[in-house]
């Protein structure tokens, strides 16, 4: 895995999606915030493996928490943010038009936090997060506000 690649991945997706802050726990969990002064927000806690965690506090040591994403990706990882986000042209090249399929799903609105098994392994729900069950069974979580933009509740 690349470290820069991914992280560049993670937090430059995070920022197009209005997320601004970041914070490592003692304990080692990672959360990003869209508003840190927002008492009310649940941040959102990002599953990476104790390697690739190991490489972040390596990279923000010197960073006080909490942490602006925006300096962390032009300070760690421009070059692959730029190449990841920013390179229209590139993306142009390799992007495909496609179209959600009518499915019918099944959803229940999440609580609290827990974990669950996805295609893409094992990730940590949030409060509020809708667990939408797959065409074949299959379990993922989705933000709310995604949520919105993308489904509708069949009454």
């Amino acid at each position: 895995m690349e470290f820069k690649k991914n992280l560049a991945s993670v937090l430059a997706g995070a920022y197009k999606l209005d997320y601004r802050w970041l914070t490592i726990s003692d304990n080692q969990e990672v959360r990003i915030y869209k508003d840190i002064t927002d008492t009310a927000e649940t941040p959102l806690l990002l599953n990476f493996d104790g390697t690739f965690i190991q490489q972040l506090l390596v990279v923000t040591q010197e960073k006080k928490q909490p942490m602006i994403i925006s300096e962390i990706l032009v300070e760690c990882c421009a070059a692959e943010t730029h190449e990841l986000y920013y390179d229209e042209a590139g993306y142009d090249a390799k992007a495909i038009q496609i179209r959600h399929k009518p499915n019918e799903l099944t959803a229940i609105r999440e609580e609290g936090e827990r974990y669950l098994l996805t295609l893409n392994g094992v990730v940590k729900t949030n409060p509020g997060d809708w667990v939408i069950r797959g065409v074949n069974g299959e379990e993922y979580p989705c933000d709310p506000e995604i949520f919105k933009k993308l489904y509708d509740i069949v009454e």
